[in-house]
């Protein structure tokens, strides 16, 4: 054969691979903790106020109809009134928390690069804590995936996207400390990953992408991204990075803009909630972030504040006055024990007893005894 036609074919598969030409429709599969929830939400808000896509809610199966992967002779009427939707995105946000989490993964995967193999326009993102674990190696194992997408990286999920539709298959997954640093989306060529690649914005401004809320009356609000623990057991710090606070204004602001279009309540997410505000200058506390959202959110629009999930070694007295005291804030404590073990503790890194554990509770029960 020709080598100029074998040019012209290879240059027409790789259109099909990673090419969604007119795409309308998506698909996302969320897997884990809260925080997973609301990436989600916010991938969505990206895939809808950003790129004028379509959820297909009705097609959220467990599997997948084997007979799209086959061609028919059928007219063009016929296709199109009875082959069903299918997304010309597919998303898979992961958590890799459990064990076997890739294989999961892998194991979803199968009938959607079945799909594009069989030469279906279909552009492939795997996003969360097994696309930030895995990185480029998702890439080998599975060359039709045209997107890992870390979780830092969610904000920028549109202009990503486009890349793709040119042809670019890229792994985001390199830490980033957020900065206001400039620097270009992309610094690579076909095949490329974040290395070199810096934010141009702030985390708050970054973060400040449109949400596709999941509830009409409450919402999650991010307040601090990663985690600087490693505890033995955890891979949360390997895959969501150190640990990094929004600033008390912004929070205020997402939460002003909830208030305004009806929300009453809100859950504030953190992996590690008490660190809030140790990475700032001057340094703020979570105390002090639970003080400003309830003497600044009108009153009458949120009036439930609930948040998770605190770590036991750094949970303070004064969290624990501002919940009992604080009209906006829920009596409602996440405290996990993990073990009431001291060696287990000691082996987990805790960092905390059963002895200072129960202390905490007993201070609980004293100042707020109704708390759940």
């Amino acid at each position: 054969v020709d080598e100029e036609i074998l040019g012209r074919m290879e240059n027409y598969q790789s259109k099909v691979i990673y090419s969604v030409p007119n795409a309308k429709y998506y698909k996302i599969v969320t897997a884990g903790c809260q925080m997973n929830v609301a990436d989600s939400e916010r991938i969505m808000g990206v895939l809808e106020g950003e790129l004028g896509l379509t959820s297909l809610d009705d097609a959220m199966e467990d599997s997948i109809d084997q007979s799209l992967i086959t061609t028919t002779n059928k007219s063009s009427k016929n296709k199109e009134n009875k082959v069903p939707k299918t997304p010309d995105i597919l998303l898979l946000n992961t958590c890799t928390i459990r064990d076997h989490a890739e294989q999961k993964v892998y194991d979803a995967l199968g009938p959607y690069t079945a799909l594009k193999r069989a030469g279906r326009p279909l552009a492939i993102v795997v996003a969360g804590c097994v696309a930030q674990q895995e990185g480029e190696a998702l890439l080998r194992r599975f060359p039709e995936v045209d997107l890992v997408l870390g979780p830092q990286y969610i904000p920028w999920l549109g202009d990503l996207l486009i890349e793709v539709g040119k042809g670019s298959q890229l792994a985001m997954t390199e830490s980033m400390i957020w900065s206001e640093g400039g620097g270009s989306v992309l610094s690579g060529d076909g095949r490329a990953n974040s290395a070199g690649w810096n934010s141009s914005r702030d985390k708050d401004g970054d973060w400040m992408v449109p949400i596709k809320r999941g509830h009409s009356i409450r919402a999650w609000v991010n307040v601090i991204y990663g985690c600087n623990e490693h505890c033995t057991y955890c891979v949360v710090p390997s895959v969501r990075g150190v640990e990094q606070s929004r600033s008390m204004e912004a929070i205020l602001q997402e939460c002003l803009q909830l208030a305004a279009t009806g929300y009453k309540e809100v859950t504030l997410l953190g992996q590690n909630i008490d660190a809030y505000g140790r990475d700032m200058t001057p340094r703020r506390t979570f105390a002090d972030l639970l003080h400003y959202l309830n003497d600044n959110l009108p009153n009458n629009t949120i009036s439930r504040i609930r948040y998770v999930t605190s770590h036991p070694r750094y949970f303070s007295d004064r969290v624990i006055d501002a919940v009992a005291d604080l009209a906006k804030v829920c009596e409602c404590f996440h405290v996990p024990f993990q073990a009431g073990d001291d060696q287990v503790l000691r082996d987990m890194r805790r960092g905390y007893t059963y002895d200072s554990y129960m202390n905490i509770i007993r201070k609980i029960r004293a100042k707020a005894p109704d708390a759940s």
